[in-house]
């Protein structure tokens, strides 16, 4: 990295903590107008598809050590993610007619 670059440190394993909880509430805020079923999943999906693995194992084990700072929505998504992982993972092939 670069003296100048802005993106968030990474210290050991995982960005620092509070930079995770603002992101993680952040998105949740833009989900928040939608439908509560709709908002849950596409929160899910932002995790699952654009966080670093490392980060969202982060998240979680903050969850199971209380959330303190996350937004409920995110603490449901988060859950829904984990539910999720145990779903065959990888390229389905293309849509089935």
């Amino acid at each position: 990295m670069s003296g100048g670059d802005e993106r968030p440190t990474v210290a050991g394993e995982v960005i620092e903590l509070d930079r995770l909880i603002s992101m993680a509430n952040q998105i949740g805020d833009f989900f928040a107008p939608y439908p509560p079923e709709r908002a849950r999943e596409g929160l899910r999906n932002h995790l699952r598809t654009y966080w670093d693995p490392r980060m969202r194992s982060a998240l979680l084990a903050h969850i199971d050590a209380g959330g303190e700072g996350l937004d409920e929505s995110v603490i449901e998504a988060a859950r829904l993610l984990r539910e999720s992982a145990a779903e065959k993972s990888g390229y389905y092939g293309p849509p089935q007619a």
